[in-house]
């Protein structure tokens, strides 16, 4: 995506991983579904220390979409 945030990719990331487990529960995933899933997670795990460097300071909680340290 073209001109994205950090954080707008980070929360794109995190609702399309959400979505694949709902599918998952519901009908299991292909073998691309799942590669693409692990894919996103590295994604997802490269933007939280790029946020943590940069100062942003902030730790994902699953209840929470952001809690300050």
């Amino acid at each position: 995506m073209k001109c994205e945030t950090t954080e707008f990719e980070l929360a794109r990331l995190r609702n399309q991983q959400a979505k694949t487990r709902e599918d998952e529960v519901f009908g299991g995933l292909t073998p691309a579904e799942r590669a693409a899933y692990d894919l996103r997670q590295d994604r997802i795990n490269e933007l939280e220390i790029t946020l943590a460097e940069d100062g942003g300071a902030y730790q994902h909680n699953p209840d929470r979409s952001r809690e300050k340290l």
